[in-house]
């Protein structure tokens, strides 16, 4: 029995020493947490003087590893291939004997900060739509989400990845600031809540990070199958008469019409979250006949509610609109207000949030609307002194969007569990992505400046789990886009995950010449040719991987300068937008890749002996879009399946062709189908999984060398799966 004692109480003893070694006292006395986790990161936790933290239950957890750090002989931690040398006031991180980076804390009483510099990484991509460039490098940010008009929807998610395939997540407080080094400076973070704790993990590549970091955050899901067509919108659609003679317009000139959105006008107090226009007083007869004409609906709502709308009473019995320090319902004048006085902000937090969101919007669903676009909610304006809940402003401010977001996609799902929903959110945070949403750049300037910055909000917003993208094709900020500007970005927004046209005024195709509604209308049948790729890229989302891509998915030795200029639309496809006037010049350079690659449009072949830059002349209907060999895309025209490829000697490709019904949530269930495409050299062969009632009975298939349906070769599914030689 003393023997069994002894051996328990060795064995305590041996485990709070293990524990006691995670802590790390400095000279200048900071404390520094280091605990392994279960997914191969390991969680820093710097504590500074009087350290708070105020909404700690909100942030990114991760489960503990089994085992702990080894304290070796020389002062320094263990954990598998992780090594961290403590100095005097920071700590050293190496990981497979070499050097990531050294960090030193100091914290002078009013703020704890952080300087780490990095040994090597010089790029540093993600951290949500934060910057104008794609490399963060040199970019100072203040992490705290708010739309500035005529700029941007800044957007924070604290996750980065380095070059050098370390990713980092920190558990951010609201008005955090983050300077990110360039080849002389070092990265500083600061905080006034005195305590930094982030996740550093060091990855295989990019992309396993990326994913990895889709999976702690939960974002796994696709689209309602519309929401990836064209979505025309504009501020805005003042009555029921005007969208039906909108839908007419788009089918008088043959130019395909996936959604339209509803700005302000469709109800009359902020807030009503119903039809109280009497402008749109016979909107069901408008929804019959969009959806006769297979045209969706997208209303707009807000978090604010005045004291004169129709919820305003039922909110305020129940709690749900954010209160101040006085415990009194907070009420303001602003802009939202409209022609009422004054109103106040939603409670994300309330205990009946759930059931009104999804009582409210279920409604709105059962009245014809088929999706949602959900603006202000960062929440614009919040004054600093309310409170959600038992919450100050800016401890929660990051985080209300994600609740509003949360309540409006848990409660319509108790509601409608099979509903599968889209959400157009102007504001987002870590983990957003599973609830539908899609973010867009906000309301930025009609100016070729603010068009040149819409390439790094994708791929960094991508990046940081948010695979869901868009821009107001055309701008949004002043009434008219001049009408280069316009054709150049949508064709831009033609290769981007959600392409919506928005802006202060007209935006549609035929509000301009007809040389450019010849040529939108070109890019907009474009984007529902290539449907059956991009529905089959969004699939790969599940899978961690996003659909708009900086190139260094696609090579690691990417010039600096292209980062901005290009990116990859899902496997197949180089986009490289001409983002200038064509008085500046007529000339447009590319970065390709090593390889062979095809101009999408032309079929042109380039062959890259080594990585190059192309030089090409260009047009107004120049599009520079290219396809590297051995890609295979599915395309739809009409009642045709299409698959172009590339076929390229010495190169096997595989593309999965991914179908469902669409519209419900049943996929995640299993209802769905994959064909598994594969090109080897001229070969061409196939195999299926899931639901046969899904999958495509023949293809056309066709080659550089014949774009042409009428004379394509048809093969069977069957004949497929038994493999063809081109």
């Amino acid at each position: 029995m003393k023997k069994i004692i002894f051996t328990a109480l060795a064995a305590l003893l041996f485990t709070l020493q293990a524990f006691s070694l995670s802590k790390i006292s400095f000279e200048n006395g900071t404390a520094l947490f280091i605990e392994p986790c279960s997914d191969g990161s390991i969680r820093f936790e710097a504590i500074g003087k009087n350290s708070r933290s105020p909404a700690k239950e909100f942030e990114l957890k991760k489960e503990k590893a089994s085992s702990d750090f080894t304290k070796n002989s020389d002062g320094s931690y263990s954990w598998e291939n992780y090594v961290v040398l403590p100095l005097a006031d920071g700590y050293t991180l190496i990981s497979d004997g070499k050097e990531l980076y050294t960090s030193a804390f100091s914290d002078d009483g009013k703020l704890l900060r952080e300087k780490r510099t990095w040994k090597t990484a010089s790029g540093f991509y993600g951290f949500g739509q934060a910057s104008r460039k794609a490399n963060l490098a040199n970019q100072s940010l203040t992490i705290y989400n708010e739309s500035k008009y005529g700029d941007h929807a800044y957007i924070f998610i604290p996750f980065y990845v380095t070059n050098e395939n370390t990713s980092v997540y920190y558990n951010a407080n609201g008005r955090d600031k983050i300077y990110f080094q360039n080849e002389e400076d070092s990265q500083l973070y600061r905080t006034e809540y005195h305590r930094i704790e982030c996740f550093v993990r060091q990855n295989e590549s990019i992309r396993e990070a990326v994913s990895k970091f889709y999976s702690e955050t939960e974002t796994s899901c696709i689209l309602p199958e519309w929401a990836y067509g064209y979505i025309q919108s504009k501020y805005g659609y003042k009555s029921s008469k005007e969208v039906i003679e909108l839908v007419d317009k788009f089918k008088e000139h043959n130019i395909p019409l996936s959604a339209v959105v509803l700005d302000l006008y469709w109800f009359k107090r902020m807030g009503d979250i119903s039809w109280t226009s009497p402008d749109f007083a016979d909107y069901k007869e408008m929804n019959d006949y969009m959806e006769q004409n297979g045209v969706k609906l997208i209303t707009i709502t807000e978090p604010f509610f005045t004291t004169e709308c129709e919820n305003y009473a039922e909110l305020k019995s129940q709690g749900l609109l954010c209160k101040n320090k006085k415990g009194k319902v907070a009420l303001w004048r602003d802009w939202w207000c409209l022609e009422d006085k004054i109103g106040g902000v939603f409670n994300p937090l309330g205990k009946k949030t759930k059931s009104f969101m999804g009582k409210k919007y279920s409604a709105m669903l059962d009245s014809g609307i088929d999706g949602f676009w959900t603006d202000l909610g960062e929440p614009e304006g919040a004054k600093p002194d309310i409170k959600y809940g038992k919450y100050d402003e800016q401890d929660f401010h990051n985080w209300y969007n994600f609740y509003w977001t949360k309540a409006l996609y848990e409660g319509v799902h108790e509601a409608k569990p099979d509903q599968r929903l889209f959400i157009l959110s102007r504001s987002a945070g870590t983990g957003s992505g599973k609830f539908n949403v899609s973010v867009w750049s906000g309301d930025v300037s009609v100016s070729w400046p603010s068009f040149k910055n819409q390439i790094a909000y994708g791929v960094n917003t991508g990046v940081s789990g948010l695979p869901y993208w868009g821009s107001d094709v055309g701008g949004f900020v002043q009434p008219e886009s001049p009408e280069e500007l316009y054709v150049r970005w949508q064709q831009f927004g033609a290769f981007t995950p959600v392409y919506r046209a928005h802006g202060t005024g007209s935006r549609e195709p035929y509000a301009y010449s007809q040389k450019a509604e010849k040529l939108v209308a070109s890019a907009i049948k474009t984007r529902f040719r290539l449907l059956p790729y991009i529905y089959s890229t969004a699939r790969q989302t599940m899978k961690g991987i996003p659909m708009m891509r900086g190139m260094y998915y696609e090579s690691e030795k990417t010039p600096a300068n292209f980062l901005d200029r290009e990116y990859m639309f899902g496997d197949a496809l180089l986009v490289s937008p001409v983002m200038q006037e064509l008085s500046a010049s007529t000339e447009h350079t590319v970065w390709l890749p090593k390889g062979t690659w095809y101009n999408f449009f032309t079929n042109e072949k380039i062959t890259a002996q080594n990585d190059m830059e192309y030089k090409m002349n260009v047009k107004l209907d120049t599009v520079p879009v290219f396809v590297k060999a051995g890609s295979i895309i599915p395309m739809k025209e009409g009642s045709n399946d299409i698959l172009m490829v590339y076929p390229e000697k010495g190169l096997k490709q595989s593309f999965t062709l991914y179908k469902d019904d669409g519209t419900t949530e049943a996929y995640k269930k299993g209802a769905y189908s994959e064909t598994v495409i594969t090109l080897e050299g001229n070969r061409l062969s196939a195999e299926t999984a899931g639901s046969e009632e899904f999958l495509a009975k023949e293809f056309k298939i066709l080659v550089p060398g014949n774009t042409d349906i009428s004379r394509a070769r048809t093969v069977t599914l069957e004949g497929l799966k038994a493999g063809i030689d081109l």
